[in-house]
C-alpha cells in the first residue's frame, strides 16, 4: 500500500530536519520538496504581495508537475513519500493525493528566529571575502520583508494549513523530542505498535 505523508509548517519550524531525519532512518522512503515545484519560490516579494492582495488563491500556483511527481512514485510497488509541503491539502491539486497531514506547530518568533540564526550562521560560514556589507543589507532586506509580509502570510497559513492536518505536533522543543513524536504519529500508519520499529534505530 502507498502512503503520501506530507509534513507542514512556517519557515523555522524544523520541517527540513524531520524529513532529512526520516530519510536517514526510515529505509525505502522517498523525499519531496513541494519548493522544487512550486513557482511561489521565484517570485519576489513585490510580487508575493500582488497575490496576496488580489485575494491569495492558491490554484494561481501550478503544481502539476509536483502532481506528477508524486502519481509516479506512488504507482506500482508499496512506498512510502514523504512531502515537505507549505500549502498541503490547502492546495486542490495536492489534497486528494495526501494520506496523512502533519502540522509542525512553532510560535512565530521561535520560527523567525530559527531561520534569521540559519541564515547568519550561512553567511559567517563564507569566506570573509564574502561575507561582506551585503550579507547584511541582504538579512535587513529579508526582516523588512517578514515585518511587512511574510508575517502576515505565515499567520495565514498557520491557521488554515494546520486545520486541515490530521496531527498537529509541537516542534517548540528539541529536535529529537519533536522527531520522537513524528516517529510516534507514523507507528499506527504502518500497522506497528512501537514508532522505533519502522527506523534503524532510535533517536531517543
Amino acid at each position: 500500500m502507498n502512503h503520501v505523508v506530507a509534513i507542514c509548517g512556517t519557515m523555522g519550524s524544523g520541517k527540513s530536519t524531520m524529513l532529512e531525519r526520516l530519510s536517514s532512518q526510515l529505509e525505502g522512503c522517498i523525499v519531496l520538496q513541494e519548493d522544487d515545484y512550486n513557482p511561489a519560490t521565484l517570485q519576489s516579494v513585490d510580487e508575493v504581495q500582488a497575490w496576496w492582495d488580489r485575494g491569495g488563491e492558491l490554484d494561481e500556483f501550478d503544481l502539476s508537475p509536483l502532481v506528477a511527481k508524486l502519481n509516479a512514485e506512488t504507482a506500482g510497488a508499496d512506498s512510502i513519500v514523504f512531502l515537505e509541503t507549505q500549502f498541503g491539502r490547502l492546495h486542490p491539486a495536492l489534497r486528494p493525493l495526501i494520506d496523512l497531514q502533519i502540522w509542525i506547530d512553532v510560535d512565530a518568533d521561535i520560527a523567525f528566529a530559527r531561520k534569521v540564526a540559519q541564515l547568519s550562521r550561512e553567511m559567517l560560514s563564507q569566506r570573509e571575502s564574502e561575507a561582506s556589507d551585503d550579507s547584511l543589507e541582504w538579512l535587513a532586506g529579508f526582516c523588512d520583508s517578514y515585518v511587512h509580509t511574510t508575517r502576515k502570510l505565515f499567520a495565514k497559513q498557520r491557521i488554515q494549513v494546520g486545520q486541515q492536518a490530521d496531527e498537529r505536533i509541537d516542534g517548540s522543543g528539541a529536535p529529537e523530542v519533536t522527531f520522537g513524536r513524528i516517529q510516534a504519529v507514523l507507528a499506527p500508519l504502518f500497522g506497528f505498535e512501537q514508532a522505533e520499529v519502522i527506523v534503524k534505530e532510535s533517536l531517543l
